[in-house]
């Protein structure tokens, strides 16, 4: 063993040298994220805010909101998210919530409440289901939709409230290719559901659904809630 590194002043250098080491692969990791997000922004006409990471615009015509956000009571269960919001441009009705949660990231103790199904074993012991309207179970059950939102169910959370489809992932992605590949099967799935219902009304604006009232807030981007 070398003189001196088994002596307080010893450890204290290693201790310094493993947390300049530390903070540099944090800095190293958020660089590539921000230019990652900027990239993925700029390839696809889409706005990235300038002092966090979130983008929005329109996504290959539909509107489209990225974002980070934490999740966590707190200490070590804390933790970063990425969501994804799209339009689903009034294909199915605003006052639909269509909900799904691993269990590892459910609140303790919360309810879970069975009042409404759909009538499928698959989607009904994945997903929870209120406000079901008649006209919005047809669609739901379609087999091409029914197979996209059972693919999503790897993700934290997926809810489909207020007429926009979000999903939730944990971490953050740190290539312009992870964050197309977070896209990919929610956008495919909201290109389903609207390619099913197209009679129906057109949806609320970008901003007004994106800042809608303040029930929603805890399912926003950057949401202090778990």
């Amino acid at each position: 063993m070398l003189p001196g590194v088994s002596s307080p002043l010893g450890i204290l250098a290693s201790l310094l040298v493993l947390g300049a080491l530390v903070l540099l692969t944090l800095f190293q990791l958020k660089r590539r994220q921000r230019s990652a997000w900027e990239a993925f922004a700029k390839a696809n006409g889409l706005i990235c805010a300038e002092k966090r990471l979130e983008v929005q615009g329109r996504y290959q015509g539909r509107p489209l909101l990225l974002a980070t956000g934490k999740r966590g009571a707190g200490g070590k269960k804390r933790h970063t998210v990425t969501v994804l919001r799209l339009d689903l441009e009034g294909a199915l009705p605003p006052d639909l919530l269509l909900e799904h949660e691993r269990p590892e990231d459910k609140v303790p103790g919360a309810a879970t409440p069975r009042d409404e199904v759909l009538g499928d074993a698959e989607l009904d012991a994945a997903f929870q289901v209120e406000n079901l309207a008649p006209e919005a179970r047809p669609v739901l059950l379609d087999p091409d939709v029914r197979k996209r939102l059972l693919g999503l169910r790897g993700h934290r959370r997926v809810s489909i409230k207020g007429g926009w489809l979000q999903v939730e992932q944990r971490g953050v992605p740190a290539s312009a290719g992870a964050l197309e590949a977070l896209i990919r099967a929610p956008h495919e799935l909201a290109r389903t559901v609207t390619a099913m219902a197209p009679a129906l009304p057109a949806s609320h604006a970008l901003d007004a659904a994106l800042h809608a009232d303040t029930s929603q807030e805890e399912e926003l981007p950057g949401s202090e809630h778990a």
